[in-house]
């Protein structure tokens, strides 16, 4: 009877001990959930003292922006043209006079996105310069802006007259052959015409086997093969 009453008196202590464990445990849990909560307040605070100070300068850069604006509409109401302008000296800026103004002026019309400005200049200079040595490459340009404008067919055509054109040694210069080729081929698949499409990448990565048009039409063609 002593021996069994006493089994639980010495369990106690050790009962007592597990609790103070799990109690120390759990206090330490909350102690870590409150540093964790308090972390994120202090965050949010950060976070929305940033927003205000990025409300201030938007706020701030759009009274400025106004007041630019209204600055350039009062220079615009103030301004008054002259009743003569001379006209030469803008037609001469506007309109290029010789093969290279020209040319560069319609290429910078091209990456600024004028599209029709831009062509409108490089069929000026294929009808007026055909034995100028960046002909292929308007030629090259004016098959690219049909491409951009996703007129396919004309740009086929355009970037096929250019390849014929060199095979048949009509151009002083053909440096834009390889890549007509490749725009050429990307027309066709654009048109359906893929088999078409296939023999022109063929004979590119043949021709010009060193040339990073080559490359990708290789690319190309595995493409079009799986």
């Amino acid at each position: 009877m002593k021996k069994a009453l006493l089994i639980p008196l010495l369990a106690l202590p050790l009962i007592s001990c597990v609790q103070k464990k799990q109690v120390k445990a759990l206090n330490q849990q909350i102690l870590d959930i409150r540093q964790e909560i308090a972390s994120i307040k202090e965050k949010q605070k950060e976070n929305s003292q940033n927003i205000e100070q990025l409300a201030t300068r938007i706020d701030n850069l759009s009274k400025t922006v106004t007041k630019n604006f209204l600055e350039i509409q009062k220079l615009k109401l103030a301004y008054t043209p002259p009743k003569n302008p001379p006209l030469e000296g803008a037609e001469k800026v506007l309109t290029p006079q010789n093969p290279d103004d020209i040319y560069n002026k319609a290429l910078d019309l091209y990456y600024q996105g004028k599209y029709e400005e831009a062509e409108k200049l490089f069929k000026k200079f294929l009808s007026t310069y055909k034995d100028n040595k960046l002909y292929d490459n308007a030629l090259f340009w004016l098959g690219q802006i049909y491409y951009s404008k996703n007129n396919f067919k004309d740009a086929a055509k355009q970037f096929k007259k250019l390849v014929d054109m060199c095979e048949v040694g009509q151009l002083k210069d053909c440096n834009k052959e390889p890549m007509a080729m490749l725009k050429l081929a990307y027309s066709l698949l654009e048109l359906g015409k893929k088999e078409e499409a296939k023999k022109v990448l063929q004979n590119l990565i043949e021709k010009f086997p060193d040339r990073e048009e080559a490359i990708l039409a290789e690319k190309k063609l595995e493409s079009l093969n799986d």
